[in-house]
Order: structure tokens, then C-alpha cells, then sequence
């Protein structure tokens, strides 16, 4: 069924492309006037121009806001890539993505930016550069604390040509309130990471900035592959590698890249050109369904205690947070998000037994 699904989807994908060559010729050979080729193309602007304006206000009544073109990433530009034991990782040492304007819909009223940064020789975005690399070996007398999670570790925003990420104003406030210590926080954060990953990566790579401190502010994105059906407890059943698919991105390379809202969208949906936009559903292998239970919880407190038991081996302090999840106006009435809050809470309550 999920490839019948993907070679109809391919396929209204061409005839879609082919009709903007198509449209034209026919209307002119149709016509055999004189002005044939003028009037024909007059028709084609009208026709793309009204599928625009439909397709705008469609999406705009559906989602409550406008659509916001996605900017093509050439595939040598692609800052994420596979990596044998994790799903995906940034590059090394790598440039990311072009700055755009944030997406967060609290906060479409500001002017907040996502800045170009680059990654560090950890392969995190660290610092206000996100270059700033982990030094090994660690400088004695250095107190290094180690931020671990997703998305809301590991995103920035500029505001008023300012740098802004949770272990920046971590690593500020720790420095103003500890003037005599030397304090660093750095963000081991990445962005769509479940427990799973960031359990892995932890032990195959972070562990190796030899930390004397950790931070887990983790929940949410554990919650898809625990709503998935045939659930697996290494996740296998809902999430694939980025390596399964990366081929799709070099091939979107190649399509134009146009200014229109509806030719962005359906590119977007079937052949990806920005991998930022397109991550989350390039590694998932099925959908959640809100029907379900909550199946992975016990999951998830494995990967935490795991965590949590080879940092105290190791002589590592821990800190563990709840996780804040906010039910605005926008989404307090949705049933995926009413389902997911609800998923929140008990990850939340795992958090707080593994703490005590």
C-alpha cells in the first residue's frame, strides 16, 4: 500500500511539472491563430495565476496562517547526513542553513530570525557561531556542563542582532552568579532526536567531552513511535535512516526552483528541496495514530535511566527536567495536539520517579 501510495504521489507530481509545458503548447496548436502563441500564454498566467490565489487562500483557511515559501538548499549545501548507528547527524565542521525568518507560531508578530550558523568538530551547533568546538582534552580547572535533548536544546534564534539558545543564557547566568569559576555550557542538542538517539550519541560521542555535568530537557518526540502501531522497543517500527532516502534529496536538487506557493508545496511534499522542513517525515517510517495507547513509555525510561546509570559510573552529576508544553489558542482544541499534552504529562511523571 505505501508504495502504490508513493508512485501515485510521484506520478501527480509529473503530470503536475509537465502541465506548465503542456498547457501552453496545447492551447497554441489548439487556437491556430495568428496570435496563437500570445494568447495561448496570456491563458497559461491566468490559469497558473488562479490556482495560486486558490491554493493560498485553501491553505490559509485550513491552517489559519499564510504559506511561507520553503527555500531550495543545494544538495552539496545539505548540512545533515546519514551515519551508520544514528538516524542522521549534522556534518562536521559544516555551514548550515541560510538564515529565514523563525516559523513559531507564538511569535509571528517578531521579528525572530534562524541564524546561519555553523556546526562544531562535535557535529552540534555550539556557541553564538555554533562553532564553538569542544575542547579535547578538557582544560583543567574547566567546569563543563553538557546540554542534552531535541529541538529545544538545539535551536537558536536571533532577535535585535542577538544570539539566543537556552544553554547560552544557561552559561551566562551560571557565569554571573559563579564569577570565579570557569563554567561551560555547550549544546548537545539536535533537533528531532528521540531518547534513543540522544542515548546513543551520548555514549558514542558526547561522553568522549568527558562532561562533569549533564542536562536532560527531553519528552515529545519520543511520543510518535509510542502512538505507532507494532511497536518495537528500538523504535525500528516507526523510524528509518536518513540514508534510506537521502537519494531523494540530490534528485530535488535538480528541480527548478520557483517562486509560486502551490509548485513549492507539492516539490516540497514529494520531492524535497530543504531538508529543515522535510526531516521529520524523510525518517519516519509509518504514522502515529492518536487511537492508540501510549506504548513506549516504558521505553523512554529506560533510555533515561540508562542515562542517567552510566553518568553516575562515570562520576557524572545529572540534572533532569520536566518538560514544558504549552496548549495555546491555536492547537488547544486540536486532537493531535490535545493526545500529545496528554503523552507530555506522562513522560513528565517518568522524569520525576527516575529523579527521586
Amino acid at each position: 500500500m505505501r508504495k502504490i501510495k508513493f508512485i501515485i504521489k510521484k506520478a501527480f507530481l509529473f503530470i503536475f511539472l509537465i502541465s506548465f509545458i503542456a498547457v501552453p503548447v496545447a492551447l497554441f496548436y489548439l487556437l491556430k491563430t495568428k496570435n496563437a502563441f500570445l494568447f495561448s500564454m496570456v491563458l497559461t498566467i491566468s490559469y497558473i495565476a488562479a490556482i495560486e490565489i486558490l491554493f493560498r487562500c485553501i491553505y490559509a483557511i485550513k491552517h489559519k496562517s499564510s504559506y511561507q515559501l520553503i527555500p531550495k538548499v543545494p544538495f552539496r549545501r545539505m548540512y545533515m547526513e546519514p551515519h551508520p548507528y544514528l538516524t542522521y547527524v549534522y556534518k562536521k565542521n559544516f555551514l548550515c542553513q541560510k538564515a529565514m525568518r523563525a516559523t513559531y507560531p507564538l511569535n509571528r508578530d517578531k521579528e525572530y530570525i534562524f541564524a546561519e550558523l555553523s556546526t562544531n568538530n562535535f557535529r552540534h551547533i555550539n556557541g553564538s557561531k555554533g562553532n564553538r568546538d569542544i575542547i579535547i582534552p578538557k582544560p583543567k580547572g574547566l567546569i563543563r556542563i553538557n546540554c542534552l535533548g531535541a529541538s529545544t536544546t538545539g535551536n537558536y534564534i536571533t532577535y535585535n542582532n542577538r544570539v539566543y539558545s537556552y544553554p547560552m543564557e544557561l552559561e551566562e547566568a551560571l557565569k554571573r552568579y559563579f564569577p570565579k569559576l570557569n563554567i561551560e555550557v555547550n549544546n548537545c542538542g539536535q533537533g528531532g532526536y528521540t531518547t534513543a538517539e540522544i542515548l546513543i550519541k551520548f555514549l558514542l560521542n558526547t561522553i568522549d567531552t568527558k562532561p562533569d555535568i549533564i542536562v536532560i530537557y527531553h519528552a515529545y518526540n519520543d511520543l510518535q513511535p509510542s502512538l505507532t502501531d507494532g511497536f518495537q522497543s528500538d523504535y525500528s517500527h516507526s523510524r528509518k535512516n536518513l540514508g534510506e532516502v537521502y537519494y531523494l534529496y540530490q534528485l530535488a536538487s535538480k528541480i527548478p526552483y520557483v517562486p509560486l506557493a502551490f509548485y513549492n508545496y507539492v516539490v516540497n511534499n514529494y520531492f524535497s528541496q530543504n531538508i529543515r522542513f522535510t526531516l521529520s517525515s524523510a525518517i519516519t517510517r509509518k504514522n502515529a495514530d492518536i487511537k492508540n495507547d501510549f506504548k513506549g513509555l516504558e521505553t523512554y525510561k529506560r533510555n533515561i535511566q540508562h542515562l542517567v546509570s552510566v553518568c553516575k559510573a562515570y562520576d557524572i552529576k545529572v540534572v533532569l527536567s520536566t518538560f514544558c508544553h504549552y496548549m495555546h489558542a491555536g492547537i488547544k482544541n486540536d486532537p493531535v495536539h490535545i493526545k500529545y499534552h496528554e503523552g507530555v504529562a506522562l513522560e513528565n511523571e517518568v522524569m520525576r520517579k527516575i529523579a527521586l
